[in-house]
């Protein structure tokens, strides 16, 4: 909600400094218009808008993607976005309670915002620049430098245009040294010649009077310059004036510089007169270009962005059937960042990108599509020897030590290769295409190329399929929730219960994660599902309370959608809240492989909760990457110690030696640790010895509805099951 004392002044002045523009109803206006036009573009979004905030409305000044110029101020994002100075970043609008019922989500079906205010000189702020998109989103630190800087761009163009207005009323008596005002008469001899033009062209007045406007004029448009002067003098209407142009001028010494240039004309009693108010935009093209340059160019690499890169492989498409597009990307690269930090991972990619721009060859395009993934653009896909050939010579050249940060550093690479018009006719389906190829070569052990087949095909469509289905599951509301208790090995009593998320497929059956995690993780609705398990999790820990099962805990899975959403934090407190449930009542779980590929300001929200009393604990401990050192820095409370060593507990000495180890760290840093996948009751004997706090599995009882899971625990809360054969995911 707007706040007075959050924009720089109160809301008098806010209004003061919004009406000071005089934007309220004016047509549309080119700068503007391409301001939203470039802003969809840039972030790929349906709709980007320039939104001023009035006192009990929003008015639309610039809109691409929509019709709509005016929209109620209550629970509107923008309204919102004025009362901070950072961007208001919306992953999911439809679980957001401050905008979930507002008009454009509920009747335009907006379920993602981005907007960044527009705050004046004098600290108001009196709007904003934003997307809007129909689709979740996660929206990135990035995204959010990319719009403070193009609102900032849309305040220099309200301050440009009021300028002008003032310059246009005070011209007859303006000597202003930013303005140039010049008079001409009908042969284009300057009459008026102001200190602004003084400066901007470095001639003087008395250099300049009566001398001809083409002198400013570079010699490669001179050629048409006198015909339009006598055109106009002879009665013809000009379709100049009236308008701003952006030309080229020429100063005294040579140099050439872009001009905007207003051009008016009248007839008086001398005949036709010509004035025109210039003014240099060379600072503004400047920005423009910057712009446009960070837009379409990795700014740690300087090499083209996805986004450029697919610009570039559609335009040569459209000219040429034959193409091959290469991706490639370095095996091991997740070690150099966690063992000697981002500081020399980023240079190494850095290095990475040099090495592949001298490794290209005329007509080849090169680009960093993210992380440590690179492409390489072939133009001519028809000679597949050849392909393979560069494919071979590239991954030498990844193979070669890279000498970074004061180490010597020896990776491999792996290599994903498509080809067009063979594989795919158009740039997304290339991509696809090439990223499969590339996925089958690091499961094939990395350090080798592989080029897309039929086979790979088959995946890409059975994946799809799938993809589909999960999202009518969704809609349908065919997830469910099973839980599976979690017990004390000291006497076992129920300590808590892991909510495990089913699919009853309308014609497979209920399906167990393993046959649907992996791709719905990476699907766009990670977030929304991981959104419903949490609800649902805590709603059946309520009533269980009510129901009289009270003094466990909730384990939840969460995907990794959510730590890049940034809502975690507020996502979790209203959720406990919701349900009247304190944070000692959750338990997150995440694996360590998800949470150590994370950047470490997206793992903030788990130290944040940690802090508040919400549990974290680490999934299938020791089956990732995690170092000791994670132990101590990241923020957990338990350590589950994955099935793989409970198997042979009792009669392997090697698994009884680990998770000795494992059991004496946690309890030297205050970590509980739990083991996964317990079946027998020696092997929940040999954990408890071997210094586990806790245990899940058969042993207990396996998976089942809430009022299964109820009806089991709620009057002899330490029952357990015996071993079934059955094995869950």
């Amino acid at each position: 909600m707007f706040h007075d004392d959050d924009t720089g002044g109160d809301e008098t002045g806010r209004l003061a400094a919004l009406h000071r523009y005089d934007l309220f109803g004016s047509p549309p206006e080119p700068d503007f218009d391409k301001m939203t036009a470039l802003g969809a573009e840039l972030f790929e979004a349906p709709i980007c808008a320039i939104v001023l905030v009035a006192e009990d409305h929003l008015w639309l000044k610039s809109h691409h993607g929509t019709d709509l110029t005016i929209l109620a101020k209550a629970k509107s994002f923008c309204s919102e976005a004025i009362g901070d100075s950072a961007p208001l970043l919306v992953a999911d609008a439809t679980t957001d309670p401050r905008f979930a019922h507002s008009e454009l989500v509920q009747l335009a079906g907006i379920r993602a915002y981005a907007g960044a205010p527009l705050t004046t000189a004098d600290g108001h702020r009196i709007g904003t620049f934003c997307v809007l998109d129909t689709i979740t989103r996660q929206f990135t630190p990035q995204h959010a430098a990319m719009l403070t800087r193009m609102a900032g761009i849309v305040v220099d163009l309200f301050e440009r245009r009021y300028g002008d207005r003032v310059s246009e009323i005070l011209a007859p008596f303006a000597q202003g040294a930013h303005m140039a005002l010049i008079t001409t008469d009908g042969a284009g001899r300057v009459s008026f010649w102001n200190v602004g033009a003084e400066e901007m062209f470095g001639y003087s007045r008395a250099e300049m009077t009566g001398q001809d406007m083409a002198r400013i004029v570079p010699p490669r448009f001179r050629g048409s310059h006198p015909d339009g002067f006598a055109r106009v003098a002879a009665g013809a209407e000009s379709n100049l004036a009236g308008r701003p142009l952006e030309l080229m001028a020429l100063r005294s010494d040579g140099s050439e510089f872009p001009i905007e240039l207003f051009l008016t004309i009248w007839r008086g009693p001398l005949g036709v007169g010509f004035g025109a108010q210039i003014q240099d935009i060379s600072e503004r093209r400047s920005r423009e270009e910057q712009l446009e340059y960070r837009a379409n160019h990795d700014p740690l690499t300087g090499l083209l962005n996805r986004t450029a890169f697919k610009a570039c492989v559609s335009a040569h498409l459209r000219k040429n059937a034959s193409a091959a597009v290469i991706v490639f990307d370095l095996d091991g690269f997740k070690t150099v960042n966690d063992d000697l930090g981002h500081a020399t991972g980023d240079a190494l990619l850095q290095a990475l990108a040099l090495r592949t721009l001298a490794f290209t060859r005329d007509g080849e395009v090169v680009a960093r599509l993210g992380g440590d993934e690179f492409a390489l653009l072939l133009a001519d896909g028809s000679e597949l020897g050849a392909i393979r050939e560069r494919a071979k010579t590239l991954l030498e050249l990844i193979n070669r030590p890279f000498a970074v940060n004061g180490y010597q550093l020896k990776l491999a690479g792996s290599v994903g290769i498509a080809i067009a018009p063979l594989q795919a006719r158009d740039t997304e389906a290339l991509l696809i295409r090439a990223d499969l190829a590339l996925f089958k070569a690091k499961n094939d052990g990395g350090s080798r190329y592989r080029i897309f087949d039929t086979g790979m095909e088959k995946q890409l469509a059975a994946t799809r399929v799938f993809q589909d289905e999960l999202r009518h599951a969704f809609a349908k509301q065919q997830f469910e929730l099973h839980f599976q208790p979690q017990v004390s090995l000291a006497d076992g009593r129920l300590v808590g219960a892991e909510a495990l998320l089913r699919w009853r497929h309308p014609t497979l059956g209920l399906l167990f994660p393993k046959a649907f995690l992996s791709i719905l993780e990476t699907h766009a609705l990670a977030f929304q599902t991981g959104g419903w398990v949490l609800d649902e999790a805590c709603r059946t820990l309520a009533q269980w309370r009510l129901a009289g099962l009270s003094g466990i805990r909730m384990g939840v899975n969460l995907f990794a959608a959510q730590l890049h959403a940034g809502m975690l934090v507020e996502t979790v407190e209203t959720t406990l809240a919701r349900h009247g449930l304190a944070p000692a009542d959750l338990e997150l779980e995440i694996t360590e492989t998800i949470a150590l590929r994370q950047d470490r300001r997206e793992l903030d929200p788990l130290r944040t909760l940690h802090t508040r009393g919400v549990g974290i604990a680490f999934d299938d401990f020791g089956t990732g990457f995690a170092s000791l050192s994670a132990l101590k820095t990241f923020p957990l409370s338990r350590l589950k110690i994955d099935r793989s060593f409970v198997q042979d507990v009792v009669s392997d000495a090697h698994s009884q030696a680990i998770i000795k180890g494992v059991a004496t760290i946690g309890r030297n840093l205050g970590i509980n640790v739990i083991a996964e996948g317990i079946e027998t009751r020696a092997q929940a004997e040999a954990l408890r010895e071997a210094g586990c706090d806790a245990g899940q599995g058969f042993l207990y009882g396996r998976g089942v509805p809430a009022d299964a899971f109820l009806a089991r625990y709620l009057d002899n809360p330490r029952s357990y099951a015996p071993a079934l054969d059955e094995a869950e995911a």
